[in-house]
Parts: structure tokens; sequence; C-alpha cells
């Protein structure tokens, strides 16, 4: 396999056409003497980030971006993919070295940086937020950049937005926004403070914020052939369980009327047992 150089982003890395298929491919020497048109064969030793087609705003920033900065972003990507069990694109790589520069720019500068909602990043995205704390470290360390603590915040923001299929920030905003209103439509009929720290919390908040990308990213399509077996259980599960049914109900309205976000059986089934499990905890703990 052959690749034509679009761009050459460093010695180490370059935008090259395959088949087709922009991409970023990172490799140590790679991109030393290369030029755009220069043809490259594929080795075994380098690493491929795909570029997510009709982000232009993101490719055109390439030129603005050193060399540093793209290097610092790529190893940092290669240990949250590891960490995360999950394939970075391309436009991450660009953005989160964009976001590096322009950290370092800013702190040269003295401009304060204003931390965004650190306290629900924390608790709505906690494996993210761990590997951002390990990559504020890590670049500190080993590049000997100095970074505010608000960092945590951004990084946990750049690899959520990862996540999202369409690697939209305004998706990430929203995600946000929907999770913050469900607890908010939970707490505020159970008369109850959520505990943030337990288990059932965690994995309620993972099983909805995956069902919310999914229908944010358009992959959710309505499932017309319902099991009857599977019917049964649902309605007798939630004959069990007034409470949490009717909490149900308005979560999936307002979600509705203010995302056009809709639940199958099954996801209303499965965001009961979370819910259930949660009060449950509530009640068990006092």
């Amino acid at each position: 396999m052959n690749l034509k150089v679009v761009q050459s982003l460093n010695q180490n890395a370059l935008l090259v056409n395959n088949d087709g298929n922009e991409c970023i491919v990172v490799g140590k020497g790679i991109g030393f003497g290369k030029k755009r048109g220069d043809i490259v064969e594929s080795k075994q030793d380098i690493k491929f980030y795909k570029m997510v087609p009709k982000q232009d705003d993101i490719k055109e920033s390439i030129d603005d971006v050193d060399d540093q900065s793209l290097q610092m972003a790529e190893k940092v990507a290669v240990h949250a993919e590891s960490f995360l069990n999950k394939e970075f694109t391309g436009n991450f790589i660009l953005s989160l070295a964009g976001h590096i520069q322009y950290l370092e720019e800013k702190y040269r500068d003295h401009v304060e940086i204003p931390e965004p909602f650190h306290y629900e990043l924390k608790y709505l995205y906690p494996t993210e937020y761990r590997i951002a704390e390990w990559a504020v470290n890590y670049l500190q360390e080993e590049f000997n950049v100095e970074m505010p603590t608000a960092e945590v915040s951004f990084f946990t923001l750049h690899f959520v937005n990862g996540l999202v299929e369409s690697g939209s920030v305004k998706n990430v905003v929203e995600l946000s926004d929907i999770l913050n209103e469900t607890i908010e439509i939970i707490e505020r009929e159970t008369g109850e403070v959520m505990d943030r720290e337990t288990i059932s919390f965690s994995r309620f908040i993972i099983h909805l914020r995956y069902f919310v990308i999914r229908s944010l990213s358009r992959m959710h399509k309505k499932d017309t052939n319902e099991n009857s077996d599977f019917k049964k259980i649902y309605d007798l599960t939630f004959e069990m369980y007034p409470q949490e049914k009717q909490i149900i109900e308005k979560i999936k309205k307002q979600l509705y009327v203010d995302h056009g976000i809709e639940f199958e059986n099954y996801e209303d089934f499965y965001l009961l047992l979370h819910l259930v499990r949660i009060i449950n905890s509530g009640v068990e703990s006092k």
C-alpha cells in the first residue's frame, strides 16, 4: 500500500491520501524530506489516524500547529486510546495539538483561562477525566509545560468529543446538558441528592451517555420488531416500580421535546433497572 503525501506535518508525521481517504500517519522519520505529491510506502511501525470528512476548518489549521504541539498530542492520544479502548481520528490529533499550542501561547502571555463546569465533568465522564488528569501530569513532567488545573476539564472535553462520531463540540455540550437535565429530573422527583460516588450512579450515567451519543450521532434506528416475551417482562417490571416508571416517563418527555431523542422499550427497561439501583442504594445508605 502506497500513500500519497498531501502535506508534511513534521519529520515524524504526514497528512496523506490513502485510496481517496485522507489520514495522518505517524512514524519515526516518515516525514523527513517529504513534500506534497511524494509517495510513501506503508510500513508496520507507522500509526494511522483517519480524517473525518467535511471538517475542513480543522484541516486548515494544520499550518498553524507547531511540531512539538503535534508530537505532544500524538503521544497523549496513543496512551488515551489504550486506556479508553477507542481509536481517535486525525481531526482529534489536530484539534488537541491546536489546543496545546494555544495553551502554551496564552500561558506565556499570562492570560487567565477560565475553568469550565469541572465538577460535573468529573462525575459525567469519570474515565475521560482520569485520563485527562494523566495527560496534564504527563505533559508537565515530560515536556516541562506548566498547565493550570482547569486543563483537566478541557482535556476531558477533548476526549469526550473524540467519542462523539460527528466530532462536533456542539454535541459534547449538548450531551453534557442532557445528562445534567436527567440528573435534575431524578433529584427533583425523588427529593434526594444523588450520591455521585456510587457504582450505581456511574453505571447509570455510562448507560445513558452512550445511548445519547448514538442518538446524537444518528446511529440509533427505531426497532419496529418487538419480542413478545420481552414486552411481558417490560410491562411487569414497570408495574412493580411505579415511582421509577413516572421518572422515566418524565425523562423521555423532556429529552424528546428539548432534543428530539426517542427511547425504545429496551432502553426504558435498562434505564429503569439502573434507576431502581440508584434509588435503592440511596435508601440503604441512610
